[in-house]
């Protein structure tokens, strides 16, 4: 990834009818990337310079041409900061670390921090969100929602809708943001095929750079009147396998519809109820199941071939398991573990808080344990 997959954009303030599609770049250079941060920054650093000539020739300062001073500032070094911001992500430097986190709640936090400012702009926030868990960046999805916002507050001039939703096929967490530009009275001609310009500031540009370094898809649908942000989100925890499951971790939609075919898997687990759990939920993902009732078992069948996966139950934890665990992780240190424990719906995979095996809460083995296993699976590849 480079400066050249920016979207592009046309002079400040002007429409044109170019493609509405925000998913696709539109030929855009990494000069035109500068040339919009030097406009940005000139725009604000001009009027700035101007007040200070001013003040300069009268010899005093007021409170309302400081504040406006101080505003024009920081809009010069906002521009700039941007323009940081979307070259480290085209330079694809950024390390990332996802993990397991509940969209919806994201959304909620990240919307609850700008309720001041939304009050400030008389603008409203309509929100409909359904639960989605996602597996992404924590500090990267905290930028491209905080950007999101950016991006509409600038430009909004109507209620604000947001929702979330998960796609029926691919089964993938959707985020719809939709709001006005321009009044109705001021509003040109419709076209067929609209861009609104203005929208394509600096923020849209980094919303754009943070949606491509996360792997989303994203679009953007503008009228004459009110523009339609989507993002989709592909690493989608779900009980269906897609997202994150093998279409996820490099292997082609529907090269098969066992994607862990053969892989050997053993379950320890004391109770009836939870191995059954645990091979039900295993079955369709073709894995080959061995189960075990105690932890000198799962030794004995370890010597005579070690599995690819092991799946336990929490209750077995005790010194001999945790010797056992020290004896495998010798001979194989990418075996992919996940633990079932009493919590509910826990989910968190192994770079979750810096552990080394999965976590699966025993109320969700049907939905979640097929993604935490495929995300350990993934980690040894």
């Amino acid at each position: 990834m480079d400066l050249s997959d920016l979207s592009s954009t046309g002079d400040a303030g002007k429409s044109a009818p170019i493609p509405a599609s925000g998913a696709a770049p539109l030929g855009d250079a990494a000069w035109q990337v500068t040339n919009q941060v030097g406009a940005e920054v000139a725009r604000a650093l001009t009027p700035a310079l101007d007040s200070v000539r001013q003040m300069q020739l009268s010899g005093r300062i007021d409170r309302v041409g400081l504040h406006a001073l101080i505003s024009q500032i920081e809009q010069a070094r906002h521009a700039s900061t941007l323009g940081q911001q979307i070259a480290r992500l085209a330079q694809g430097g950024i390390a990332q670390q996802p993990e397991a986190l509940s969209l919806s709640q994201a959304l909620r936090d990240g919307l609850a921090q700008r309720q001041d400012e939304l009050n400030a702009r008389g603008l409203a926030l309509q929100l409909t969100l359904k639960p989605a868990d996602v597996v992404v960046d924590a500090t990267l999805l905290s930028a491209l929602l905080d950007t999101m916002l950016d991006w509409s507050l600038r430009h909004a001039c109507t209620p604000i809708d947001v929702a979330l939703d998960v796609k029926a096929w691919p089964a993938h967490a959707r985020i719809a943001c939709r709001f006005g530009h321009t009044p109705s009275d001021q509003a040109p001609a419709p076209a067929d095929r609209y861009r609104e310009a203005r929208l394509d500031c600096l923020s849209w540009r980094l919303l754009g750079q943070l949606a491509r370094s996360m792997a989303l898809s994203f679009d953007r649908c503008d009228t004459a009147v009110d523009t339609a942000l989507t993002l989709e989100f592909p690493h989608t925890v779900n009980g269906s396998l897609e997202g994150a499951s093998a279409i996820e971790w490099g292997a082609p939609a529907g090269t098969s519809a066992q994607p862990l075919a053969g892989t050997h898997a053993l379950v320890i687990a004391l109770r009836r109820e939870v191995l059954n759990q645990i091979r039900h939920a295993l079955l369709p993902l073709g894995v080959v199941v061995h189960c075990v009732g105690s932890v000198d078992a799962a030794r004995e069948f370890c010597q005579r071939a070690l599995p690819r996966a092991i799946v336990y139950e929490s209750t077995v934890y005790d010194s001999a398991f945790d010797a056992l665990r020290s004896d495998i992780k010798l001979q194989c240190p990418d075996l992919a573990w996940v633990e079932i424990i009493e919590q509910g719906e826990a989910f968190e995979i192994s770079s979750f808080g810096g552990m080394s095996m999965a976590r699966v809460g025993s109320d969700a083995i049907a939905h979640s344990l097929p993604s935490a296993l495929m995300f350990e699976l993934a980690r040894g590849l």
